[in-house]
């Protein structure tokens, strides 16, 4: 038990090196060397946790989703919101990813190219979780009368798309939160929703 626990923490404590020498230095330009460096071990620690710097970066990229799941959720689950506001809220989650130190980083690098396979692996382990939650939202809106929409699945995939436009229209991660922001008020009129602007 022992062992696995400190198993478990050499794990976090190298994905939490690697995440900080990438918000430093950039991902390009960060070595196994530098994030072994940052973590106190030895570089042979290392390739016992992983293969290559990808592997390390998609543990960053991991630790990154899992705590925007957990925000996400904790926005599901605030009490008295109406669903135009709890999609607001997720569009600001979503949006405040972009302050998270590393995330610039990170998400510069899973944009080259070269690195579409990383990004596309990123897209499909976070897609899924954000389609059910707002497959939730639309339902609670279509419940309160305030959406007019016959498929809430089909929905929830035009509205994700739309926000993931802000991404693939070059979008600087600095304008990010402005720019869902005003998606999701986009959003709310493709749903039929009447009130406010945000």
């Amino acid at each position: 038990m022992a062992s696995r626990r400190s198993r478990d923490v050499r794990y976090a404590e190298l994905v939490s090196a690697a995440a900080r020498t990438f918000a430093e230095q950039g991902v390009q330009h960060t070595l196994v060397s530098d994030i072994v460096k940052a973590a106190g071990v030895a570089q042979g620690t290392f390739y016992l946790y992983f293969k290559t710097k990808d592997d390390v970066l998609l543990a960053v990229v991991d630790r990154l989703v899992d705590a925007l799941q957990a925000s996400l959720t904790e926005a599901m689950q605030a009490e008295g919101l109406s669903a135009a506001a709890r999609l607001r809220m997720l569009c600001d989650v979503l949006g405040r990813l972009a302050t998270v130190p590393g995330t610039p980083a990170v998400v510069d690098f899973m944009h080259l190219q070269e690195n579409r396979p990383l990004h596309d692996r990123l897209v499909a382990t976070l897609a899924p979780r954000l389609v059910d939650l707002m497959e939730q939202v639309i339902r609670q809106g279509v419940a309160e009368g305030t959406f007019d929409v016959t498929d809430a699945r089909s929905a929830a995939w035009f509205v994700l798309s739309g926000l993931q436009g802000t991404e693939f229209s070059g979008t600087p991660i600095a304008e990010t939160p402005k720019a869902l922001r005003s998606a999701a008020d986009l959003a709310l009129r493709a749903l039929g929703y009447r009130g406010e602007p945000s």
